[in-house]
């Protein structure tokens, strides 16, 4: 006890302690007579203003005896109290990612993985932190609210959905809990070589970046963003996110480099690339099969397309098509490739799997859900196209030049360049395939 206060005639003697929540008041047997008015003089003095009641209700639920000589309360105050939470995890803590994993990616296999999005754990409030009061009628606040002891929970790539009352995946990956415990994803792994066949075939969940090739017929499914720094060389890549090559994708036929999102690289010879965004290029496409949803698009410089076929739902800009060796080079706009490229590859799944009588396997359910999906979002396509089909704001550019033997084509209209051109726009205009120079 601290802060001791007593009347001029040593009767009342009033401690309050250190926190601030109690004082507890002495009667001195010594004296006669007891005076109110030396009461009242000692509580103005300790300027205790709350808490009066409080103290009243406790020596009555707790049956105090006053006594002479004895403290007992006079003032209690209201303590703060922190909120309380309930936290349970959704996944198999103690099966789940650990560090010491590092680099061996097969033992990724059987962990317990998670898409952006999903719920990780239930987290409740299940009672609200309250301010308290102290004995001087201060106002004081719970050491914790809701939000810091939330916190405590989240590590990397994981948020709150107060709304859900759940730990929400930030991003793809492997969830896994510390010691204090929060929650984290493990979603990117490096990997500071070439990845080649001493590796398995990997399928995992996360994010990759590789510091070498890839090479040796590698197969490499993603669900996440892979970076290459080096080239791809004869390997088959499938990623459900962004492919970013800081080199050359040489000899990657038939599946080829897929992703969902964009692709970029500095050049490609031999291969088939299909993206779900954008395919970006800085040097040249040569002999390859590509696909880009959302617009292909090479240095307006130093991009160069000879050879193959090149498919875009959207805008195809680059410096040159073609060559003076009059290699057939096709370039071409059409309604959604990415969804149909997609469309015939699943198709030829559904159809292995119903060779094997697998039509009830949970891979044939999912693989006809979407299958469905894409079905109707490229019916939606095809709606919006024939609405728009009069002023469709989709070209080919060629910055520099389009030598003869290439084909050009834009949804229905299309025509052969038997002559160089030079700085060329090719647009509908009109419902007409036009040739602008510029």
């Amino acid at each position: 006890m601290s802060n001791i206060y007593k009347s001029e005639n040593g009767v009342f003697t009033i401690e309050i302690s250190d926190d601030k929540f109690s004082a507890f008041l002495t009667v001195s047997s010594e004296e006669d007579f007891i005076s109110e008015k030396d009461l009242i003089e000692v509580v103005e003095k300790s300027e205790i203003s709350f808490g009066f009641e409080e103290a009243r209700d406790l020596i009555f639920s707790k049956d105090i005896q006053r006594n002479f000589d004895q403290p007992f309360p006079i003032a209690i105050g209201i303590k703060p109290k922190d909120p309380e939470i309930e936290f349970s995890p959704l996944f198999d803590t103690d099966k789940s990612y650990n560090q010491a994993i590092g680099n061996q990616f097969h033992l990724l296999k059987n962990l317990p993985k998670v898409n952006k999005g999903e719920p990780l754990a239930h987290l409740f409030v299940t009672k609200q932190s309250k301010a308290g009061k102290d004995i001087f009628g201060k106002e004081v606040p719970p050491e914790h609210y809701e939000n810091h002891l939330i916190e405590n929970y989240l590590g990397e790539n994981v948020s709150y959905s107060q709304e859900r009352g759940q730990i929400i995946a930030d991003k793809t990956g492997y969830p896994y809990m510390d010691e204090l415990p929060r929650i984290h994803i493990k979603s990117e792994f490096v990997l500071d070589k070439n990845l080649d066949l001493t590796f398995e075939d990997m399928d995992f969940f996360g994010s990759m970046i590789i510091n070498g090739d890839v090479i040796d017929k590698v197969k490499l499914k993603l669900t996440g963003d892979l970076t290459i720094n080096g080239n791809i060389k004869d390997a088959e890549i499938d990623v459900n996110g962004n492919i970013f090559v800081d080199g050359d994708i040489i000899n990657c036929k038939s599946p080829g480099v897929v992703a969902s999102g964009s692709i970029s690289f500095h050049a490609a010879e031999n291969s088939k690339i299909v993206a779900g965004d954008r395919v970006k290029f800085s040097k040249s496409l040569q002999f390859c099969r590509v696909i880009a949803e959302n617009g292909l698009y090479g240095n307006e410089s130093s991009g160069m397309i000879v050879g193959g076929v090149y498919q875009s739902g959207e805008h195809i800009e680059t410096a040159i098509i073609g060559n003076t060796g009059g290699i057939s080079t096709e370039v071409e706009i059409s309604i959604s490739p990415y969804k149909k490229d997609r469309m015939a590859n699943i198709t030829k799944q559904m159809n292995k799997l119903k060779e094997l009588e697998l039509e009830n396997s949970r891979d044939y359910k999912e693989l006809l859900e979407e299958i469905n999906d894409l079905e109707m979002h490229l019916e939606e396509d095809i709606n919006s196209m024939l609405k728009n089909q009069d002023n469709l704001p989709k070209h080919i550019i060629a910055y520099k030049r389009v030598f003869p033997a290439t084909y050009i084509r834009i949804l229905k209209k299309s025509l052969h360049v038997t002559e160089e051109l030079s700085r060329v726009n090719f647009s509908i205009i009109n419902g007409e395939l036009t040739i602008e120079t510029y």
